[in-house]
């Protein structure tokens, strides 16, 4: 052993000696600075400089022991084995119950359920993977960094063993041999690992062996919906019921089998989203007594009167309205969990739903929407015993019997509602409940002549699609009279201080509105079993091309580039009347701002929607660079003057001279701004018409803008009276008729001149000032009328023009015939 003195000595000599042999040529150096590798060498490890020798292998050791303190027991290799395992139970469990003997005693809800459940499954092992690769991915980078140091520490030991003392080459030896216990200890768990991938993927492959066989009967249900399966209904009730028990017993057997897999189902979604499900129950409970809280404010509202009194019902049931809307929640949570689940949500609630109808529908079918629930309990009632013929069938015919004498009735009821009122909404309903007796009557007729599929899938569509409905109403009338309530002293405030009533409500509304409407037809269309084979054929035709020489483009580009071209005119407007109308009047901007910015906003919208839908139909960017390049050209050559009031419209934006509602006069036209392109501008005129000036002409010709800085207009009334007038009574007079007119602003005041003498008057200027443009013109007419009438009763005259006729010559009996004609009349 040696002393510590010793071993300074020695560390010391070794650098010296490292320090010597690094001037060895041939050596290799950490870098070599003015030298070229070729691609081969550049691939060989780096060799470690001598000098640095002992400083790395004090750091390499250090960094040894430091990965094997940190993944030490960090693999989670027994917890992700264990979740694997559950997983795999689940899908073992999953694949007995896809048998093709289990699979062909089922209806389309339980297969339904084992095709939702087998897609959770998968999800579960894409989960899973995750984690396992992040749960690997220390080892993985640990294994590749311990073998690049293994490989750049024998390299240099190979490298410079004739030259390194003895105590180096063994101090890289232990080192390495450090480097080989560390692989060791990490391989183990990363095998571990690599097992449980492995493992994964056989499950994988089980499950969607599983989830092949469940679609494809599926499928094969969908596509024998018009054969018949069974034996006419006589038949059935009739005939020989020997076997009936013991397939019965079977059935049950299978159903219970099934039961236990939905519940495994639930379990497992239950574990997948219980963070979810806490956050949700914590902010349901929040939820209740602001509920109860804007109810009993409701109630108080509610006795004033107002718009809210449509929505009393709704408003004064709080624990209606928020039961629901906790259903609607878990229901969202629940979209691909168990539909045991989904189906025990909606029957929950179903009370909700009954009491929170509008008062529309409450109108048109009364009291007949409890009936849904017989219907409904009938329909589960057959999903129990679909395996015993004759209790199946009989539910069957009983529950169809009874949907069509049921919606004859409000067949009936709604045509005699419609001899009343000729209400849209009523003729929708009426339409829909028509359908859905001419659904009711194949459903029948196919029960009885054997096509028990098709009898089952038209019976359960038509329940959960009029519960459905139901359904939707109640949420969207919580949704409005709640919301309405809320924020009513918003609406009130855009009803009374705008002038087009406000585009930020009615355009949520609508939205809302068609967001239930578009849920309800996806939700028709999936229980029918349309959606699927729809959604194929709409598939198959958009893919279809058209060719125009070297170009061509398919069907469905082109319904993209118009459904996208519509929208964007749709957004565009839309977002232009909110910002008009609803937001930035209410911000203090200064003058012409909201125009300017709204009217902008809809021609960036509308550029930046066409761009986005030639890039949905298919054209690259380099096609749209190339149709660019074009319009330049075409610019160049005859668009100047499109361009030019283009341009000019942007600076009437960015300046805002003008804005619509401005008085301007150009080129001896005066009208009112209507509205403001960014082509040109519509002037309103004074006998109604309509005149569309070029922006470019707006700044290159000169033009007077009368409400530019305010609204006020200067009227100019000359007034002459006869000589002899006193002027100072007339400057009365005119004074008092100009403060006396009513209009007629008092600041600035009017004033009256005297201006000087006239051929035949004394000529004076009553100046006043109107508060609006638009009224000076009828204020000017009742002053001047005021101004006669008040000369007139001061006994003040007013002249017209007279001129005096000085004769110096006459011609001799020129008069005498006029003073011969004059005696005769004495």
């Amino acid at each position: 052993m040696f002393s510590v003195k010793q071993c300074h000595t020695l560390f010391l000599f070794m650098l010296l000696a490292g320090t010597a042999a690094a001037q060895i040529p041939g050596l290799p150096a950490a870098e070599s600075n003015g030298s070229s590798a070729t691609s081969a060498e550049a691939a060989k490890p780096e060799v470690i400089d001598i000098t640095e020798i002992p400083v790395l292998a004090e750091q390499d050791a250090q960094y040894l022991r430091d990965i094997t303190q940190q993944l030490q027991g960090k693999s989670g290799s027994k917890a992700i084995g264990k979740e694997l395992n559950t997983i795999k139970r689940s899908v073992d469990a999953l694949v007995l119950q896809a048998s093709e003997r289990q699979l062909k005693s089922l209806q389309l809800s339980g297969l339904e359920s084992l095709s939702r459940h087998s897609r959770f499954l998968d999800w579960e092992i894409k989960q899973w993977e995750k984690r396992m690769q992040s749960a690997a991915l220390p080892y993985s980078a640990a294994t590749r960094d311990l073998a690049e140091r293994q490989q750049r520490w024998a390299t240099t030991r190979e490298a410079a063993a004739d030259v390194l003392s003895p105590i180096l080459l063994r101090r890289m030896d232990e080192l390495l041999a450090q480097i080989k216990s560390t692989q060791d200890s990490i391989s183990k768990p990363l095998s571990e690992l690599l097992l449980l991938s492995q493992q994964a993927a056989a499950v994988s492959a089980r499950l969607h062996l599983a989830t092949s066989a469940v679609n494809t009967r599926i499928d094969e249900i969908d596509g024998n919906l018009t054969t018949l399966d069974s034996e006419n209904i006589f038949s059935v009730l009739f005939g020989n019921k020997n076997a009936e028990q013991t397939k019965f017993q079977d059935y049950f057997r299978s159903l219970n089998k099934g039961i236990q897999l939905e519940s495994a189902f639930m379990t497992e979604f239950d574990r997948s989203t219980e963070r979810t499900y806490l956050f949700y129950q914590v902010l349901g409970g929040l939820m209740l007594p602001l509920f109860l809280w804007i109810s009993f404010v409701a109630r108080k509202v509610l006795k004033t009167g107002g718009s809210l009194q449509n929505y009393r019902t709704t408003l004064t049931r709080p624990i209606s309205a928020w039961l629901l809307l906790m259903v609607v929640g878990m229901l969202i949570i629940q979209l691909a969990g168990p539909l045991l689940r989904m189906t025990f949500l909606m029957l929950l609630a179903w009370i909700p739903v009954m009491r929170l109808q509008p008062e529309h529908v409450n109108r048109i079918f009364g009291r007949w929407v409890y009936l849904t629930a017989v219907f409904f309990f009938v329909n589960l009632l057959g999903i129990v015993f679909s395996q015993a013929p004759v209790i199946f069938r009989s539910l069957l015919l009983f529950n169809s019997l009874f949907m069509m004498a049921t919606l004859g009735w409000l067949l009936y009821r709604s045509a005699r509602l419609l001899n009343n009122s000729n209400n849209r909404r009523l003729l929708i309903m009426r339409g829909l409940v028509s359908l859905g007796v001419g659904v009711t009557a194949i459903a029948l007729i196919a029960n009885i002549a054997g096509n028990v599929s098709l009898t089952a899938m038209l019976n359960d569509a038509l329940v959960k699609t009029a519960y459905m409905a139901l359904f939707l109403f109640a949420v969207g009338n919580v949704v409005r009279a709640f919301t309405r309530f809320v924020f009513r002293s918003y609406a009130e405030k855009l009803v009374t201080h705008i002038q087009a009533a406000g585009g930020i409500i009615p355009v949520i509304t609508r939205l809302f509105n068609a967001a239930l409407v578009l849920f309800w037809l996806y939700g028709t269309l999936t229980v029918f079993r349309v959606y699927r084979p729809l959604m194929d054929t709409v598939g198959t035709v958009a893919s279809f091309e058209l060719g125009f020489g070297a170009f061509s483009i398919s069907i469905g580009s082109i319904v993209v580039f118009a459904v996208s071209v519509y929208l964007s005119f749709w957004l565009a407007k839309t977002l232009r009347g909110m910002l008009k109308e609803d937001i930035l009047p209410n911000m203090d901007l200064p003058r012409g701002v909201a125009n300017s910015v709204s009217t902008m906003s809809y021609y960036f919208l509308l550029i930046a929607g066409l761009m986005v839908a030639l890039t949905a139909a298919g054209f690259k960017v380099s096609q749209l660079a190339i149709v660019i390049g074009a319009l330049s050209v075409g610019i160049g050559f005859g668009l100047q003057t499109v361009v030019n009031n283009f341009v000019s419209g942007l600076i009437l934006m960015l300046e805002r001279p003008i804005q619509p509602g401005d008085t301007v006069e150009l080129s001896g036209t005066v009208g009112r701004v209507r509205d403001i392109g960014m082509r040109a501008t519509t002037l309103t005129t004074a006998e109604g018409a309509d005149v569309v000036v070029p922006n470019g002409m707006l700044l290159a010709e000169k033009m007077i803008n009368w409400t530019l800085s305010n609204t006020q207009r200067r009227i100019d009334i000359p007034v002459g009276v006869a000589y002899g007038s006193d002027p100072r009574q007339v400057l009365e007079i005119l004074e008092k008729v100009a403060h006396g007119t009513h209009g007629i602003s008092k600041d600035p005041t009017p004033s009256v001149l005297f201006t000087g003498f006239g051929a035949s008057s004394l000529d004076f200027s009553v100046r006043a000032w109107a508060d609006t443009f638009d009224d000076s013109f009828q204020i000017r007419s009742s002053m001047a009328v005021n101004i006669y009438k008040a000369l007139n009763e001061a006994g003040i005259e007013i002249p017209f023009p007279q001129q005096d006729l000085h004769i110096r010559s006459v011609q001799p009996g020129l008069f005498n015939p006029i003073q011969r004609e004059s005696d005769e009349t004495r």
